[in-house]
């Protein structure tokens, strides 16, 4: 595998702050920066790979640059679904915690009743029986 000599830029109005072209032929792989990958489009028999990397350093996509310009998505599908399954968990936690919070919150109210009736609070660590 080639070494690779990674230079972040930021790009403005984007989450992406890293941005970069990979040159690969038969004979040797060259990390280029944004400027050069018009003047790499014009050579013959190689491939352009331009990975985008998000704030967190995940991949968000790996595009073919044919030296036509067109732009062909090769992988983005897996970072969608792992993006949706985190979401979905998220949601799940967030539920939960609503659901603890309001189940906290009544059983503070029974106590507070119980106590207001006179009734020990059984849950007391020093005595756990209530005797």
């Amino acid at each position: 595998m080639a070494e690779m000599n990674i230079a972040r830029s930021h790009v403005h109005n984007c989450e992406l702050y890293m941005i970069f072209a990979m040159k690969i032929d038969k004979l040797h792989s060259k990390v280029v920066g944004t400027e050069d990958i018009d003047a790499l489009r014009l050579e013959n028999k190689t491939l352009f790979v331009q990975l985008v990397v998000t704030k967190d350093e995940s991949a968000l996509a790996i595009y073919d640059i044919t030296k036509s310009g067109t732009l062909q998505r090769m992988c983005v599908q897996a970072q969608k679904k792992a993006e949706s399954q985190l979401r979905v968990c998220q949601n799940m936690v967030h539920a939960k915690d609503k659901e603890l919070t309001v189940a906290l919150a009544e059983l503070s109210k029974a106590k507070d009743l119980l106590a207001n009736l006179g009734v020990p609070d059984y849950a007391d660590p020093k005595d756990p029986t209530g005797t």
